[in-house]
């Protein structure tokens, strides 16, 4: 039971990345005007679906916490200095409490954009205004709570651990996850008869956004990594070395090896990044990376042993096939292109 509770959480945070990370991505084109990626803003805001169910597994988590949060254990607690002096922001209550405002917050942002989004489509460009506004808000919000909520549900798994950087690097992860999750997404209908007028400049933009933030996740990693190390007080090493050795060595050495080394590699050549196949491999490693970055993140502070069989395996593949039935529910309810995004002409156009 407690490896199933481990593995629940550690989807539902894999999928909630990619919710949030799309919506983000959605976010930015509007507030930054950027003219290229009009043709597929629906994508992310489908790719954001996720939101509500994740609410109701983090709900349905509370079963789970003993297995997963060492805090919760009022014995525990009541025998530790530390956890007793961080019992006031770490206990059940407030825990959900928190929990319930990121969710009605995100939940909330993410209807707004979709309403307008729709409005759009019948009245023209009139909400453009309040689209870069609620955007602009969206990315303002997403910034705090989420870096908050990854300290909540996934920093507190190693209670006597703290990083000021682990919630950001997370943060913005989501995007780098949910670029290539939408890049195979795209590939995907276009090859089913969609999107045909996506050309090589559209998918040299994506790529570059997976080169830019394969720079941004491997200087984090290392800026998080190196300060620790450097330092070497016990009370931060905790943290690492129990991951670099022994039979976590592996997966510590891939997930740097499949989130920077691989795609920072491979993405250097612009030629060889925007061929369909090179998109297709990197973009299907990297989400395996991610799998695996949130694996090292959860299990060694919850159940202790680098285990990967059936449980890590068809809980994936039940998350997976329910997040795409949800993506694709929602993509066939709206028209793929936005018909009156003032730069629709442009993205059409778009060339090298």
């Amino acid at each position: 039971p407690d490896r199933t509770w481990a593995n629940i959480l550690l989807n539902n945070y894999v999928f909630l990345m990619l919710s949030i990370g799309a919506l983000f991505f959605y976010a930015v084109q509007y507030v930054t005007n950027s003219g290229w990626s009009a043709l597929f803003q629906r994508i992310p805001l489908a790719a954001g679906v996720w939101l509500p169910i994740g609410f109701i597994i983090m709900l349905v988590l509370y079963f789970g916490m003993p297995a997963l949060y060492e805090w919760t254990d009022k014995e525990v607690v009541a025998s530790d200095e530390l956890l007793i002096y961080k019992s006031s922001y770490l206990n059940i209550t407030f825990f959900y409490i928190r929990a319930v405002f990121y969710f009605a917050l995100w939940i909330g942002f993410a209807w707004w954009m979709r309403k307008l989004s729709l409005k759009e489509d019948i009245q023209g460009t009139l909400h453009i205004d309040k689209h870069i506004n609620a955007s602009g808000a969206f990315i303002f919000a997403i910034v705090f709570t989420f870096t908050m909520a990854t300290i909540d549900w996934i920093m507190t798994i190693d209670a006597h651990w703290f990083s000021t950087l682990f919630g950001l690097k997370n943060l913005l992860a989501t995007m780098y996850y949910a670029v290539a999750f939408m890049i195979l997404l795209l590939l995907w209908l276009q090859k089913q008869g969609y999107f045909t007028i996506m050309n090589e400049a559209h998918r040299h933009d994506f790529v570059r956004y997976l080169f830019r933030f394969s720079i941004v996740w491997g200087y984090l990693w290392f800026v998080q990594f190196l300060i620790i190390w450097y330092a070497n007080i016990p009370e931060s090493t905790v943290y690492y070395k129990p991951r670099m050795s022994g039979e976590w060595s592996i997966m510590f050495y891939l997930d740097f090896a499949l989130n920077f080394a691989i795609p920072f590699l491979a993405l250097m050549n612009d030629k060889v990044a925007r061929t369909k196949t090179v998109m297709v491999v990197l973009s299907i490693l990297l989400l395996l990376g991610m799998w695996i970055s949130v694996y090292l993140q959860i299990m060694p502070g919850s159940i202790g042993k680098c285990n990967i069989g059936l449980i890590e395996i068809f809980t994936f593949i039940g998350f997976l096939g329910l997040y795409l039935y949800l993506v694709f529910s929602l993509l066939s309810k709206t028209p793929l292109i936005p018909v009156n995004h003032p730069f629709l002409e442009e993205s059409k156009h778009r060339h090298l």
